[in-house]
């Protein structure tokens, strides 16, 4: 008789169709783990992420994965009451869906909404011998203090605190995006396993780095010998000025040979709008565009832009980063010299990492690049060749599959 095949649960705050990055992160794991042989339960929720009005069917099935979706209110996650309201109404609902459930082999929480991981204690409960696997996105309390939370919040995050290292003691492992992030979980103690599986990119081509389309670079860059290119999330745990003053130095030195070009949305997109001036010809801004174009759009640029904001070090990792390698594009990273990114830069030489004090040397250096197009095709083979070594999807959900079957194997 055929042996049943293990059985996960993926619990995360949005899943497919969503296109938020992590919902397709999500996505992507449940169809793998499901390719490798288990049958995958996803437990989200009805909203989506850009319209919390628009909502998705209660049950469905998708390529083999069953998802379950809980209703939640159209609640606002941009103001903090809600948000934290919204995330004591999930856990409530997950706890209610997952009460009804037969007990699963492997359950793989993410962090979204904030504290989700609250939820392993009353399910280690409920299903004690279910291996439980927390996926880390962002910190938290640590991500509401760093987004600049007031002085009453800040006195709740010790208290907070607490109770994230209760729910810490329930796993089994907890799983981090980059070394960093890595450091701040340990500090919590505990004897879950730590380790790092980092995310992959939405869009992986095949072959060799692309030229781009000569009509995408006009468009953001005009006749710029080199285009540096910021593409996403442009919110308050990023950092435009450090990018904005090295256009500045650029402009001085080559006028527009290297151009800057800012294509997103988020929190500080208004901001960085009334900071540009009519002097900063090298810099120029372009809406955010869909899915569909977003592979034409990064390889259009020689080089990419990210960046975070040093109170966030290891408590988010920029996706971007994984995006840039996979279309063979070197990174320019404005953050804190501990961060998971600035990490990775240095030791896999795949950009450099600037700060206010090395405007002028990294101008250099861009200069060096438009003056040698060779150098800059063969920086970008680096990266490329950097990401499918370490990076890609595969490797990512290999990774996954070994983890849970090692551990369910343990607690069988």
């Amino acid at each position: 008789m055929d042996e049943a095949p293990p059985r996960a649960l993926l619990i995360y705050h949005f899943f497919h169709p969503d296109n938020v990055v992590s919902a397709r992160l999500f996505s992507d794991l449940a169809l793998g783990l499901h390719e490798k042989g288990w049958e995958v339960t996803a437990l989200t929720s009805d909203r989506a992420w850009a319209d919390p009005r628009a909502t998705f069917a209660a049950r469905e099935s998708w390529q083999g994965v069953a998802v379950e979706r809980a209703h939640r209110p159209p609640w606002d996650q941009a103001k903090p009451l809600e948000r934290l309201g919204n995330s004591a109404w999930m856990l409530g609902a997950w706890l209610a869906r997952a009460a009804s459930m037969k007990p699963f082999d492997a359950v793989v929480l993410g962090s979204d909404p904030a504290f989700a991981a609250l939820l392993f204690v009353p399910l280690r409960s409920l299903w004690p011998r279910s291996v439980f696997v927390h996926w880390c996105y962002d910190l938290y309390p640590e991500a509401i203090v760093a987004d600049g939370a007031g002085r009453a919040v800040r006195g709740v995050a010790a208290a907070a605190r607490k109770l994230m290292k209760l729910a810490y003691q329930k796993c089994d492992a907890i799983v981090d995006l980059g070394p960093r992030m890595c450091e701040r979980l340990s500090e919590y103690g505990g004897h879950a396993e730590h380790l790092t599986i980092t995310p992959w990119a939405l869009v992986e081509p095949e072959g060799a780095p692309s030229a781009g389309d000569e009509r995408v670079r006009q468009e953001l860059f005009g006749d710029a010998r080199v285009g540096l290119l910021y593409s996403g999330t442009l919110g308050r745990a990023h950092d435009f000025r450090t990018f904005l003053d090295l256009a500045r130095v650029c402009r001085k030195r080559t006028g527009t040979d290297i151009v800057f070009c800012f294509a997103g949305r988020g929190a500080r997109l208004a901001e960085l709008r009334s900071a540009i001036e009519t002097s900063d010809t090298n810099v120029r801004l372009a809406p955010f565009c869909d899915e569909r174009d977003l592979g034409a759009r990064l390889e259009a640029a020689d080089v990419h832009l990210l960046s975070l904001q040093p109170a966030w070090s290891g408590l988010v990792v920029p996706s971007k980063f994984f995006g840039s390698l996979a279309v063979g594009r070197p990174v320019l990273y404005a953050g804190a010299k501990d961060s998971d990114v600035a990490r990775w830069v240095d030791a896999l030489d795949v950009g450099r990492v600037v700060a206010q004090e090395t405007l002028d040397s990294t101008a250099a250096y861009l200069e060096s690049l438009a003056a040698s197009p060779e150098a800059l095709r063969a920086l970008q083979r680096r990266a490329r060749r950097t990401y499918d070594e370490q990076f890609r999807k595969e490797h990512g959900v290999a990774a996954w599959d070994a983890l849970l079957r090692r551990l369910t194997r343990g607690k069988g």
